[in-house]
């Protein structure tokens, strides 16, 4: 199923998935209202103009963006500017453009995604001077107003904004490649869908299960131009590991629906693709691990504990508490990166505790809209009433879910008590914002202490984030903009823990 199409901007509370939202930043100034003057007339129009253009997100990353315009018909008195656009780190491409105009002194489009109400819309608006090929202006959505420019390009140019990915595998491979659907062994027996890669030779071949981050996410685990997964698995599968990778519920080739998905039916998901690795005749059954990432470290180690099938469990930025307590962990390591002051961050934390026990709790809307109206308002600072109504909104909407309800009472410790003999590496970057290591790393260690576990490993790697990125800051505003997508020396720890308990046959 496609997913709809929305400009990464941010919410009031941030998911630990891959792209996590930040928490929304000061917002900027209304201006002051003006007597509207008379439209300039656009520039005459020779043909299709392309722009380029990109979105200050906060952290310092910038979201890039490729707009083309085509100009009114001329035997069309009444038609208008159209326009596509395309916004590669999203994987958007040629998405349709409302209410277009090109003018002497602005140039604007909106990007509306089917449903989507109003206040969802992208509202791209750009000052002009005199008909100049560069251009200022604003991004706004959900309430949210984020700085941005673009350029017109001249005739010829090229418009290459795409990220450079030089990580990203281009065949021929050293391997085969085949589609893979299996049946979730969770109760509502989703048919699901994904990749499996196979090394060359005769096997039979020790095999993973990858298991993606919160939020709808593909096989590739795709995010802002990367494709995570797809560099782990042809890592991995180069090393000498068969790996499957399957779409989350309801994304690419998998039937279902992710929100009203709980933990427990993903473990069902996990174990189903295990059940179909057992059946494959070049794979090793005595063999078989499971490596996730952000909370599918969770739900690798949920399954572990519950699946004695699985022989190795590889935790990749996974959490050491439960779900509510990471989103608090994560409020506040992204509220000091941004360097907002200390009273305010405590403030905020007061706050969300708040939402987060009326959430677990189940209250109804109308006591969690006064507690988040507030914290969204300390959040965006100088927000108008509406902007804050429609985050409270858009918020809500998106955490009344059975998933997050799931989510936020999770606790991977008690998972890790029961890996007594299972063997497990749990690996967290140092700059990760998302799922902090200094928060995580000793509740990971004396959860598998108190297993008794005599083949855990737990290690901070030094400058990379929560993709495992080489960062600066380890902000999520920074994934897109880094063109590397997995760290050498992360991919070298997965792969070279698996080969010292599983040896090349």
């Amino acid at each position: 199923m496609k997913q709809p199409v929305r400009i990464a901007l941010s919410v009031a509370l941030c998911l630990f998935v891959p792209g996590c939202k930040t928490s929304p930043p000061p917002a900027q100034p209304e201006p002051a209202p003006a007597a509207a003057p008379a439209p300039a007339p656009a520039p005459a129009a020779s043909g299709p103009e392309t722009w380029v253009g990109a979105v200050e997100l906060p952290g310092d990353g910038k979201l890039r963006f490729i707009a083309r315009l085509d100009p009114p018909r001329p035997d069309d008195p009444k038609s208008a500017w159209s326009g596509r656009l395309d916004i590669p780190a999203q994987s958007v491409k040629d998405f349709p453009l409302q209410d277009v105009r090109v003018a002497a002194d602005a140039v604007d489009f909106v990007l509306a995604p089917p449903g989507a109400p109003e206040n969802q819309w992208a509202i791209f608006s750009f000052e002009r001077e005199a008909g100049a090929d560069e251009v200022k202006g604003t991004l706004s959505q959900a309430g949210q107003s984020l700085p941005a420019t673009a350029r017109k390009l001249k005739p010829g140019e090229p418009a290459d904004v795409a990220p450079k990915r030089p990580q990203e595998p281009k065949p021929p491979f050293p391997y085969a490649s085949r589609d893979a659907a299996f049946t979730s062994a969770a109760k509502d027996k989703v048919a699901l869908a994904g990749s499996f890669t196979l090394p060359e030779g005769p096997g039979p071949f020790p095999a993973v299960v990858l298991l993606t981050g919160s939020g709808a996410q593909d096989r590739d685990e795709s995010l802002m131009g990367h494709r995570p997964f797809l560099v782990l698995a042809d890592h991995l599968t180069r090393a000498g590991f068969a790996v499957l990778r399957f779409d989350d519920r309801g994304v690419g080739g998998s039937k279902g629906e992710l929100d009203k998905a709980t933990q427990l039916d993903l473990v069902g998901d996990a174990r189903g693709a295990l059940d179909w690795l057992a059946q494959q005749p070049e794979v090793d059954k005595t063999k078989l691990g499971l490596i996730g990432h952000s909370e599918g470290a969770m739900i690798a180690a949920r399954t572990g504990a519950a699946d004695k099938r699985v022989g190795a469990v590889v935790m990749l930025a996974g959490p050491g508490v439960t779900g509510k307590e990471i989103l608090v962990q994560q409020l506040i390591a992204l509220a000091r990166a941004r360097g907002v002051p200390q009273a305010d961050i405590d403030a905020q934390v007061v706050l969300q505790k708040q939402l987060l026990d009326g959430l677990a709790a189940k209250k109804k809307r109308a006591d969690l809209e006064p507690i988040l109206r507030k914290l969204v308002a300390l959040q965006t600072g100088g927000a108008t009433p509406e902007q804050v109504e429609a985050l409270v909104g858009a918020s809500l909407a998106s955490l009344d879910t059975p998933w997050f309800h799931d989510f936020l009472k999770a606790d991977p410790r008690a998972d890790l008590r029961k890996l007594k003999k299972t063997p497990v590496l749990a690996l967290i970057g140092a700059l990760d914002l998302q799922v902090p290591a200094e928060g995580n790393i000793p509740e990971l260690e004396q959860a598998l202490a108190k297993a008794g576990n005599k083949d855990a490993t737990v290690k901070s790697l030094p400058g990379l984030n929560h993709l495992f990125q080489h960062a600066k800051t380890g902000s999520p505003a920074e994934y897109g903009d880094i063109e590397e997508t997995m760290a050498p020396e992360a991919l070298g720890e997965v792969s070279g823990w698996l080969r010292a308990r599983w040896p090349a046959p």
